[in-house]
C-alpha cells in the first residue's frame, strides 16, 4: 500500500510538470520578503548567519557525508561523519553536542519544510547530498522563528530551477568498496521547472561492521501561477536497508586494532534500517504591501534498530509527522523609515509507535515495551523590523504550546502526559558604518525539550516518560561585526550564552551502550567566532575561520561529585579551518580544505582527554565540453596526511568505550555526463 501511494504521488508530480510545459505564462520570481529572511541574507541583519553556495562545487565532493558542505562555518562542529547508523552529530555553539544519535537542539529545514520533528529530533539520512544547491546557517538561539530545539538553524535548499531541460548521470568509486550512482533530470517549462533525481550509495565502511546502503528519490516542482503567486511541490523517498554500527572502543582496543568493531556489536548485530516518505507543498502570494507564505507537509518513517545488548535491544519505530504553517508580512515604506511586521504560526504533530524486543544475538525475541508517544506543537509569533537611517532594529515574541503523551500499550497505569509550554523572544540592533560595514548586537532565547526517545529511556527500566527531565533553556548575548567588499569579506562575533537544566547523556552498567539523559544545573558559554574570504587573484581564493569555545558547567553535582568549572564534553576549545581554492583558465578546479580540531573531553568529569587532530582533504574537478555533451571528471583525497584521529566520541560512555576511529588516507574518483 505504501508503495502504491509513492508511485501515485510520483506520477502526479511528473504529470504536473508535463502539463505545465504547454502553459504560456512567462517565468517570474515571486519574492515575499519576511522580516528575517535566512535564505536571502541582508547585510544589515543583526544576527550571525553564514551562507554557502555549491552550484559549481558539489560535483567535486564524494557525497558521503553532509559534513562536506559545512566546512569553514565558525561555531559549528561535526562528529560521527563515518557512522551511518548514528548519523552526524552537529553542534552549533554547543547546542546538539549531547546527541547520542541523530541531530538534537538544532533546527533543520529542507526546501522550506521542517526536517526536525516537534520534539527536537533531526536526521539527514534522507537527504540526497548531490542535489544541494546552497545552505544558510543561523548561529545561536532562534526559538522566536523556529520554536523548540532551535539553538541554531541549518536551512538547506536543493536545486530549484533550471535554465534548460537536461539529463545528467554520474558515478563515484572510492576506498572501502564505496560506490555511488546518481541520475538527475531537469525539465524547464514556461511557468517553472521540475527536478527529478535518483541516487544509490553503498560502502563496506572503514571498520568492521560499518557497511552502508541507501537508495533515494527526489522530485521537486516549482510553478509560477501568475505574476504574484507561486507553488512548490516536493517529494522524497528513502530506503536504507543497511547501516551497520561498529560501536565504541576503549583506547586499548583502538591501539590493538583501529578497524575492529566492538565485540558486543558483532554479537548482537548492531545496525539500523530506515524507510521514509516525505511530501510537502508551499505557496507564496504577494499583494502590494502584504506577502503570504504557507506550507504543509507529511512524513512517514519506518525505523528498525539493533542495539548491542539483550533486554530491549531491538527497537521498532513507526512515525507519522505532519504539520502546517503560515505567515503574513506587512511592509510600510516612508521617506525616513521602513517597517515590516510579520505575524505567523506553525503547527506540528508527531506520533511515534515504539516497540522494544529482546535482542537474541541479532534475532528478534519477545516484546517487552510497546508505547505510543505523541508530541503536538502549536507556535504563534510576531516579529517587527524597523529601519531608520543607518539603524536596523528587529525584535519579536513567540509562544509555544507543547503537549506530550505516552500511551503504554501493555500497562496503562504507566501512561503519562506532560505540557512543556514556553515563551521565546529576541531583540537585535545593527548599524551601517558605510562601505558595506556593519556592527550588530542581539539578545535571543531558546528552549529545548527532551526528545521522545530521551523521555522514553527510563533509567529505572520502566515505561512511560522519565518525568525527572526538564527542558533546557538558554539566553544568548552577542555583539558582532561584518564587512563585505568585492575581493574581501570577513565577520566576527563575540557571544555569551547562559543555559539552565542542560540535557546531558550517560550510560549505566546494567544497560551497556544504551543512552539515558539527565539535567545538569547550568552552564556558561563564552565564544569568539571569526571567518573571512579573500580573492587573492582571478585564480586563487582563500577562506578561513577560527572558533574559540569556553563552555563550562556552572552548577552540576552528580553522585557527590562537583563538576563546576568543568568543560562540556564533545566540543573542542579551539577549532580552525583554512581553505585554498585554485581555478585555472581551462576550468580545472582544486580545493584544499584543512581543519585543526583542538583537544576535547569525553566525559563530564573531564577525566578523559581526546587529543587534537589536523585533518586535510583535497578535491578537484575538470570539465570538458563536446558540443551539447558536458563531461566532468572529479576526484579527491581524504585525510591527506594520514592523521590518526577519532571520527566520533561517545559522551560519558560506560566502560570507557568513547572512541570511534576515523579512516586513514583514502581516495575517490568519479565522472559525470550531462546532455
Amino acid at each position: 500500500m505504501r508503495s502504491n501511494l509513492f508511485i501515485t504521488i510520483v506520477c502526479f508530480l511528473f504529470s504536473c510538470s508535463v502539463i505545465a510545459q504547454i502553459d504560456t505564462l512567462e517565468t517570474v520570481r515571486i519574492k515575499v520578503n519576511p522580516v528575517i529572511d535566512i535564505e536571502n541574507i541582508d547585510e544589515s541583519v543583526p544576527f550571525s548567519i553564514d551562507s554557502k553556495s555549491f552550484t559549481n562545487s558539489r560535483q567535486r565532493f564524494q557525497q558521503l557525508s553532509f559534513n562536506e558542505y559545512l566546512e569553514g562555518v565558525p561555531g559549528l562542529f561535526v562528529l560521527s561523519t563515518n557512522n551511518y547508523s548514528q548519523d552526524l552529530r552537529i553542534s552549533i555553539r554547543g547546542f546538539g553536542a549531547r546527541s547520542a544519535f541523530g541531530i538534537r537542539g538544532i533546527k533543520l529545514v529542507v526546501d522550506g519544510i521542517p526536517e526536525t520533528t516537534p520534539d527536537g529530533q533531526g536526521q539527514l539520512d534522507n537527504l540526497t547530498l548531490s542535489i544541494i544547491e546552497d545552505l544558510q546557517v543561523l548561529r545561536g538561539p532562534a526559538s522566536l522563528l523556529y520554536g523548540n530545539a532551535s539553538g541554531g538553524v541549518i536551512n538547506i535548499n536543493t536545486i530549484r530551477k533550471v535554465d534548460s531541460t537536461f539529463i545528467q548521470a554520474g558515478t563515484t568509486i572510492g576506498n572501502y568498496n564505496m560506490n555511488k550512482f546518481d541520475i538527475l533530470g531537469g525539465i524547464k517549462h514556461k511557468n517553472g521547472s521540475t527536478i527529478i533525481s535518483g541516487s544509490r550509495t553503498t560502502t563496506d565502511g572503514y571498520r568492521d561492521q560499518s557497511a552502508f546502503e541507501t537508495n533515494q528519490l527526489n522530485v521537486r516542482s516549482n510553478f509560477n501561477l501568475d505574476n504574484s503567486s507561486s507553488l512548490n511541490l516536493q517529494l522524497n523517498y528513502t530506503d536504507s536497508p543497511i547501516a551497520l554500527d561498529a560501536g565504541g572502543l576503549t583506547i586499548e582496543e583502538v591501539n590493538d586494532n583501529r578497524r575492529q568493531a566492538r565485540s558486543a556489536n558483532l554479537t548482537f548485530d548492531g545496525r539500523e534500517q530506515v524507510r521514509q516518505l516525505k511530501t510537502g507543498i508551499s505557496y507564496k502570494k504577494l499583494w502590494k504591501q502584504i506577502g503570504l507564505e504557507s506550507y504543509a507537509f507529511y512524513s512517514y518513517r519506518d525505523f528498525d534498530n539493533n542495539l548491542p545488548f539483550e533486554n530491549g535491544g531491538q527497537v521498532e519505530l513507526y512515525r507519522n509527522y505532519y504539520g502546517h504553517g503560515s505567515y503574513l508580512t506587512y511592509e510600510m515604506n516612508e521617506s525616513n523609515y521602513s517597517n515590516k511586521i510579520q505575524l505567523g504560526y506553525a503547527l506540528a504533530f508527531q506520533a511515534d509507535q515504539r516497540q522494544r524486543f529482546d535482542n537474541l544475538n541479532g534475532e528478534r525475541g519477545e516484546s517487552n515495551f510497546n508505547q505510543l508517544e505523541s508530541f503536538n506543537s502549536y507556535g504563534f509569533y510576531l516579529v517587527d523590523n524597523l529601519e531608520i537611517s543607518n539603524w536596523n532594529i528587529q525584535g519579536g515574541l513567540r509562544y509555544d504550546i507543547n503537549s506530550l503523551e505516552a500511551d503504554d500499550r501493555t500497562t496503562a497505569a504507566n501512561s503519562s502526559q506532560q505540557n512543556l509550554n514556553s515563551w521565546s523572544g529576541s531583540l537585535g540592533l545593527s548599524y551601517n558604518l558605510g562601505n558595506s560595514t556593519y556592527i550588530f548586537s542581539n539578545v535571543s532565547t531558546s528552549f529545548e525539550t527532551p526528545a521522545l526517545t530521551e523521555l522514553s529511556s527510563n533509567p529505572n527500566g520502566g515505561t512511560g516518560f522519565n518525568t525527572d527531565l526538564d527542558p533546557q533553556r538558554a539566553v544568548n548575548y552577542e555583539i558582532g561585526y561584518r564587512q563585505n567588499k568585492a575581493r574581501f569579506n570577513w565577520n566576527a562575533a563575540l557571544f555569551y550564552i547562559r543555559t539552565s537544566d542542560d540535557l546531558v547523556p550517560f550510560e549505566l552498567a546494567q544497560f551497556p551502550n544504551r543512552t539515558f539523559f539527565r539535567n545538569a544545573g547550568s552552564t556558561n558559554r563564552y565564544g569568539l567566532e571569526l571567518s573571512g574570504n579573500v580573492l587573492v587573484s582571478n585564480s586563487f581564493t582563500l577562506n578561513g575561520s577560527y572558533t574559540y569555545s569556553r563552555f563550562e558547567y556552572d552548577e552540576y553535582t552528580l553522585n557527590d561529585e562537583n563538576f563546576q568549572g568543568n568543560l562540556l564534553p564533545g566540543i573542542p576549545e579551539h577549532l580552525a579551518t583554512l581553505g585554498i581554492t585554485y581555478q585555472a583558465e581551462n576550468k580545472l578546479t582544486v580545493q584544499w580544505n584543512n581543519t585543526y580540531r583542538g583537544e576535547l573531553f569525553a566525559d563530564d568529569a573531564n577525566a578523559t582527554n581526546v587529543k587534537s587532530a589536523f585533518i586535510s582533504n583535497i578535491n578537484l574537478g575538470y570539465p570538458i565540453k563536446f558540443d551539447k555533451l558536458q563531461l566532468s571528471v572529479n576526484g579527491g583525497i581524504n585525510n591527506l596526511f594520514d592523521t590518526s584521529y577519532f571520527d566520533n566520541v561517545r559522551i560519558n560512555a560506560f566502560g570507557n568505550r568513547y572512541y570511534e576511529p576515523a579512516p586513514g588516507i583514502n581516495f575517490y574518483t568519479g565522472i559525470n555526463l550531462r546532455f
